[in-house]
């Protein structure tokens, strides 16, 4: 008999089975062990994870069991377990899951064999695949010919490639392929066949490095051939294209040796580029003394100028500039010559000078990539030098030439500033304050105007995020209705669907195998095709989101967001949240405490180091979130008593947040708290502030960020302090974004 209080707490209607509810139980426990698992996964606390994954495969039965084996599997590739890897995928197919589940897990076991160095093994799993043409057969393709050429068998390699190419190739794959085959082609003596991919390679790669690599085969190749026309054309097209290569001395060096007339400018330059300065020097000399035409002259002058610079030979240098620029104003280097001769005019402290030189750079070369740059300095260094009325005739010429929302905002901020700061005129100083706002209202030029225009000393907002604010369900419909009013109704919209296309069928793919750098080309070539169809763009960032692909849904929503042209606190705020997102938290706040650090502070960091990409690298060689290099992490792993740190462990979101949060702060107790200083710190180096921070007459953090003579750091700053901005006003109770308390802190 069913009791009236159970019949009462289930709405009057009959209570299930006590059977059932323990089943509905044990499921809900399954999935929150399971939840659990991928959390410690994606956390990097990778041993954690295989526990938790080990417990539900071992606790658990059917579907649940399955993705448990299956994730452990993943989780054992990641730690480079390979062994145990085998065992589950092979216990995961013995129990016969769907056709898909199965040829996915044979994908990953060939992985797995071709890492234990068992070729026959894997290429028997990898073509099960491949043969199937799954969503990524063309990574499988790849994968088998990369294990014929372990083998030596370079015919099979190329037919494997042949195959591959058969199929819809990836963009971003297609350069790899077409090498591969060129090289297997090579390697088996096909010559011409191969020349034909070097060509192919050529004509469509983006990379400079790619092109001077097939030059330089097919040089190689036509010499065999004999084809001596085909291999001097492309030696030529080395040192006169791609002069920094690494192939160009070879290159250099062989057509001097053949005695092919080259010309001493391009000995010149090519010994330039490869940083032989003495070797480029005695070139250029022996140019300039020879009377040549005057765009020749400008060419050795300029190099000449840019050598003596890094030799320190400032006096020499400014000549060879000036010299350039006089005989040849209009030359392919001249906006080079002049950006170059106005910075080593300041650098050598004739400042006037280089005040003039920075005016009539940007007005010869508005359309230069340091326009805008020099149009701005040119006005900083007479209001560095106490003349406001040079400085503010500068800005408003600025104001005249360029249209961009953020160099407007500088402009007005600084025009403000000198209006208050010599002037006492506080009125006029508001005009241009609330111009900077106008112009560009989240920029880090706005928001220090706004530091001067509000008293935002009274206002106490909370640390870290707000967990209402956090936790609420995103408004979806205002997002829609916003677009709609921006765009048009999305039945209205054209384009294909982007779930419609290979791209996004490969992405998934691969995301489900764990190849997280392949999958992450895939979707971002999705991205960079939905940026002129807005509603295209967002039903791809919401499903970026739903698979749990932070850093992709944040590019996805900032690239939405960024071509509505519209102030971003007037954007929906589901959009704002997906391109601000508070990702990996828990790790953040926990660092943020062990540091005394707002976590919010630590989101737009990351924000701007990774985007929230946990295998994100650069050139330089940082690593992870937080982009810490090797060497740093080696020096706080001593600090927080960590032996035998690998740097690989960057790449584990646990270890970049802590490791990052540590940096930061002790940054920050070295600069006093100050947090202007301890980010370009962060980025540039302790060494460099500290230059930076010696040129100021006073504590002032406007003038600091714009002395700042690495581009990098000084883009760093800004931005973070524009991401900081943003997250107190999402998440932190900031009625607008806001930057500091006042405009000196």
């Amino acid at each position: 008999m069913v009791s009236l209080a159970l019949l009462a707490a289930c709405g009057g209607e009959t209570a299930p089975p006590l059977e059932a509810t323990a089943t509905s139980a044990a499921l809900s426990q399954t999935t929150a062990d399971l939840a659990a698992a991928r959390e410690y996964e994606r956390n990097g606390q990778y041993e954690e994870a295989a526990a938790a994954y080990q417990a539900v495969a071992q606790q658990a039965d059917g579907q649940a069991q399955q993705q448990a084996r299956y994730d452990l599997a993943l989780t054992y590739m990641t730690i480079e377990r390979y062994n145990t890897a085998v065992s589950e995928l092979k216990t995961y197919i013995d129990a016969k899951p769907s056709q898909e589940d199965s040829l996915r897990a044979r994908f990953l076991l060939g992985r797995a064999y071709a890492a234990l160095g068992e070729g026959d093994k894997a290429r028997q799993s990898l073509e099960d695949y491949a043969d199937d043409e799954g969503p990524a057969a063309v990574y499988a393709r790849l994968e088998l010919a990369q294990l014929r050429v372990q083998e030596g068998r370079y015919d099979k390699s190329a037919q494997e490639l042949e195959k591959a190419l058969a199929l819809d190739v990836p963009p971003s794959l297609a350069p790899t392929l077409f090498l591969r085959l060129a090289d297997a082609y090579r390697e088996t003596e096909n010559d011409e066949q191969a020349i034909q991919w070097y060509a192919r390679l050529l004509q469509e790669s983006p990379s400079d490095a790619y092109k001077a690599l097939s030059l330089s085969r097919i040089a190689s190749l036509s010499r065999r051939l004999g084809d001596g026309e085909r291999w001097r054309q492309a030696l030529l097209d080395i040192v006169a294209q791609y002069p920094g290569s690494p192939q160009a001395p070879n290159a250099l060096d062989s057509l001097r040796a053949a005695e092919v007339p080259l010309g001493l400018l391009t000995e010149g330059i090519v010994h330039y580029r490869q940083r032989a300065y003495d070797d480029a020097l005695a070139a250029f000399d022996s140019i300039l003394a020879g009377n040549p035409p005057a765009p020749q002259a400008a060419l050795a002058h300029y190099y000449r100028g840019a050598m003596r610079q890094r030799q320190d030979e400032s006096q020499e240098a400014l000549a060879d500039y000036e010299a350039s620029l006089q005989l040849d104003p209009d030359g392919d280097l001249a906006e080079d010559a002049a950006w170059a001769y106005a910075l080593l005019l300041e650098e050598v402290d004739r400042s006037l000078e280089a005040a003039a030189a920075y005016q009539q750079s940007w007005q010869a070369h508005p359309d230069s990539p340091w326009a805008a740059r020099a149009a701005f300095l040119s006005g900083l260094i007479p209001y560095h030098a106490g003349d406001p009325a040079a400085a503010s005739a500068a800005w408003k010429e600025m104001l005249d030439a360029f249209s961009s929302p953020e160099r407007r905002a500088q402009a007005h901020l600084w025009l403000g500033r000198a209006d208050l700061v010599f002037l006492d005129d506080w009125e006029g100083a508001s005009v241009h304050f609330q111009q900077a706002l106008e112009a560009d209202s989240a920029s880090f030029y706005a928001l220090r105007a706004a530091a001067w225009l509000r008293d935002q000393g009274a206002s106490v907002l909370p640390a870290g995020p707000d967990e209402a604010v956090a936790m609420a369900a995103p408004d979806w419909d205002a997002a829609e209705g916003w677009l709609a009013s921006l765009w048009g109704p999305e039945a209205l919209a054209t384009g294909p669907s982007p779930f419609d296309l290979p791209a996004w069928q490969r992405g998934q793919e691969l995301h489900r195998l764990g190849l997280a750098r392949e999958a992450t080309d895939e979707f971002l070539w999705l991205i960079d095709q939905g940026r002129s169809q807005p509603w295209s763009l967002y039903r791809l960032t919401r499903a970026l989101h739903d698979l749990g692909l932070t850093h992709l849904a944040a590019r996805a929503a900032t690239g939405l967001l960024e071509s509505a042209d519209i102030p971003l606190e007037q954007a929906p705020r589901a959009l704002l949240e997906l391109a601000y997102p508070l990702d990996y938290l828990s790790l953040i706040e926990a660092a943020a405490v062990e540091n005394n650090l707002s976590p919010l502070l630590l989101l737009a960091m990351i924000r701007q180091e990774s985007f929230f990409d946990p295998t994100a690298g650069s050139p330089a060689g940082a690593l992870g979130l937080t982009q810490v290099m090797p060497f740093t992490a080696q020096e706080i792993a001593a600090e927080l008593d960590i032996e035998g740190f690998p740097a690989r462990d960057l790449l584990r979101p646990l270890v970049s947040i802590r490791f990052g949060a540590h940096y930061l702060s002790s940054q920050l107790d070295l600069f006093d708290g100050n947090l202007f200083l301890a980010l370009a710190a962060y980025n540039g180096g302790p060494g460099n502030t500290r230059r930076w921070q010696e040129s100021l007459p006073a504590a002032d953090m406007d003038l600091f960020v714009e002395l700042m003579d690495i581009t990098e750091t000084r883009t760093f700053v800004k931005v973070v302090l524009e991401n900081y901005a943003m997250y107190r006003f999402l998440y932190g109770g900031a009625a607008h974004p806001t930057l500091l308390a006042s405009p000196d802190s």
